[in-house]
């Protein structure tokens, strides 16, 4: 049999082929290699690596959120270095029993904070229950000095109360003093930081940080004095508040007084639920019982209530604001030109999404101030401007 005819120079293309699937399969592993090093780069710039790996599954859900994530952890040592020498530590003795031999002292903690001085006094704000029925009151300035105190005034429907200390007190006691810089609540967002000051277990001035947890809260709590309930308006936070930080000053990273601590919800397995009035809703109180020694809650002249849920749908109403009922004649609503029938939807800039709002809004205004009304009247939004006078 003859031999197979090969081509000429065959075992020089076999050679030149197994070097050349060699050195492709070689470039093909680098271009590999460069390329996944590539979409990797591409992918940590651009998209979350969760979402790139399954990107193509229909179980995984819709790709996450993009947005910046930073991070810093809020130094709050220059805050609290700002607002610690206004907070006081309050202590308080009520005489129980009858006559004077036989009446027996109970003590009592609290905290506050300085608001205001004039030339002879300042001015302390803290919660009414911590002063109530009080025989003496005393502060001190993070020290064992204790200089008596006295009540200007209180509200005990907002749990509110103003003491005086005279300034010649203070000054020969040494200790350094300040006033607490007064910030804004309006604009707090839940998970803002937020330290409390105050006399944490009557054991002098003690600081906790936390968060903001949630906000506009409406909690209902009893008088410790006379078991009453009171409804505040507050916000929550996580901040650790003990018996004896009630009345101390909620603060922000800027050492401003974002609002006072009021309560805390106590229970089996509950932590971290401590509530805090927000000072834009109390500030105007706070001036009020300085100023005359109870809040002046500005005048409109309106009977109102919230509207039923047939009449929104009845009128095609938002599910928001105060209905109308009656304008008192020669009245700031009567002047305004206020009617039976609208509904206030808008106090300022305050959207009005309950009683309790628009309630906090108006004791927020101060006699003689011009406020903005949002109303709806016959399915229009229109806008009126009221002068809120005096109580009458």
């Amino acid at each position: 049999m003859p031999s197979p005819a090969y081509p000429q120079n065959f075992f020089r293309y076999f050679l030149l082929a197994i070097l050349a699937v060699c050195l492709g399969g070689a470039t093909l592993v680098a271009g590999l290699g460069a390329g996944r090093a590539a979409v990797a780069h591409f992918l940590r710039d651009t998209a979350p690596r969760a979402f790139a790996e399954h990107q193509g599954n229909p179980h995984f859900g819709p790709p996450p959120a993009r947005f910046p994530i930073t991070y810093r952890e809020a130094d709050f040592t220059h805050a609290i270095e700002a607002v610690r020498d206004a907070v006081v530590s309050i202590n308080v003795e009520v005489a129980v029993g009858g006559g004077t031999r036989n009446q027996t002292r109970i003590s009592g903690s609290g905290s506050g904070f300085i608001f205001y001085k004039d030339e002879n006094f300042a001015y302390i704000a803290t919660n009414n229950h911590v002063i109530e029925n009080a025989t003496y009151i005393y502060i001190s300035l993070d020290d064992e000095t204790r200089l008596p105190t006295r009540a200007i005034g209180a509200n005990p429907a907002h749990d509110l109360a103003v003491l005086s200390v005279s300034l010649e007190y203070l000054v020969e006691s040494g200790k350094p003093f300040s006033i607490a810089a007064l910030g804004c609540s309006d604009s707090l967002r839940m998970g803002d930081c937020v330290v409390a000051i105050g006399n944490a277990l009557g054991e002098g001035q003690r600081t906790t940080q936390g968060i903001v947890s949630a906000l506009d809260l409406t909690i209902t709590v009893p008088n410790p004095t006379t078991g009453e309930n009171l409804s505040l308006f507050v916000f929550q936070t996580d901040a650790a508040v003990n018996r004896g930080n009630s009345g101390g000053p909620l603060i922000n990273e800027r050492g401003e007084v974002v609002g006072i601590i009021t309560a805390k919800f106590m229970g089996a397995g509950v932590e971290g639920m401590g509530y805090v009035l927000p000072i834009g809703n109390i500030r105007a109180m706070l001036e009020d019982i300085r100023e005359v020694g109870s809040v002046i809650i500005p005048f409109m002249g309106i009977r109102h209530d919230h509207i039923s849920e047939e009449l929104r749908e009845l009128f095609n109403l938002p599910a928001i604001g105060q209905w109308i009922t009656r304008v008192a004649p020669n009245t700031p609503a009567d002047t305004a030109g206020l009617r039976r029938g609208d509904l206030i939807i808008r106090f300022g800039e305050v959207d009005i999404t309950s009683f309790e709002v628009f309630r906090q809004a108006l004791i927020a205004s101060a006699v003689g101030e011009t406020v903005t009304l949002g109303i709806i009247r016959n399915n229009e939004f229109m806008e009126i401007e009221i002068t809120l006078g005096a109580p009458r």
